[in-house]
């Protein structure tokens, strides 16, 4: 990965990543202990579920395109990889939802408590998993809309949206973002959103964080949101 842009935002024009249905050569070299950090994660937090999520290799880009090899993985090999970030031939990419609002604003997320990811806030996002492969690749695209539906339970499909991606990467992460232009304000989408965590089956989300400047999002936001709100709101460097 190294002649992918690290520590800051960068645009791309795609991502394809194929699918091998063997292993990933990082989890079985690593099984053991990847398993002995579960048995901690059941005990510490026994309400995770080690379900199936993708993990890569080989990443690289190439004319703008970030290409690599993607395998199923579980949900375990992913929290294991998150707590110790080897140097190794594994990545942990995924794709964020940046929703904009008519009056400037950004819509973003606070996970609740029971979850991996308790308090931080970001963009709606989620790992990738089996329901993103489409014909032997990786739906990134699609995952983006869908977790963005999901968290928010805002359709994406009629939002105005930019023809490239945008990109920050460090170490084995790689988080990806497209940006959708909403037509309602920042009051109507917050609602809307509210109302969704509120009557929502799922308990992921905990809260919608209206951000206007980065300082909005508070101290929980991860790195690559701080990067990705620094470049949008013209407080930083981008590419």
């Amino acid at each position: 990965m190294a002649d992918i842009p690290e520590n800051r935002v960068f645009t791309l024009d795609s991502v394809r990543l194929d699918l091998d249905e063997a292993e990933h050569p990082w989890v079985v070299q690593n099984r053991a202990a990847i398993e002995a950090h579960w048995a901690r994660e059941e005990i510490e937090r026994p309400w995770l579920f080690n379900g199936t999520m993708i993990l890569h290799r080989g990443l690289r880009i190439e004319d703008g395109v970030i290409r690599g090899v993607s395998h199923r993985a579980s949900y375990a090999a992913l929290l294991y990889l998150v707590s110790t970030w080897p140097r190794a031939d594994v990545a942990h990419l995924f794709g964020s939802a940046i929703v904009l609002s008519s009056d400037g604003a950004m819509l973003l997320i606070r996970m609740a408590r029971k979850t991996a990811n308790s308090g931080k806030v970001y963009a709606p996002a989620g790992s990738l998993d089996p329901s993103d492969i489409a014909r032997g690749r990786i739906d990134v695209e699609g995952s983006i809309r869908r977790e963005a539906r999901e968290e928010t339970g805002l359709d994406l499909s009629g939002a105005s949206t930019e023809p490239g991606l945008m990109c920050w990467r460090r170490g084995g992460l790689v988080a990806v973002f497209r940006r959708f232009q909403m037509e309602q304000t920042a009051a109507v989408l917050s609602r809307r959103i509210a109302d969704h965590i509120r009557t929502g089956a799922e308990e992921e989300i905990e809260d919608v964080v209206v951000v206007r400047k980065p300082d909005d999002a508070g101290p929980t936001a991860p790195a690559y949101m701080k990067a990705l709100m620094a470049c949008h709101f013209n407080t930083g460097p981008e590419d």
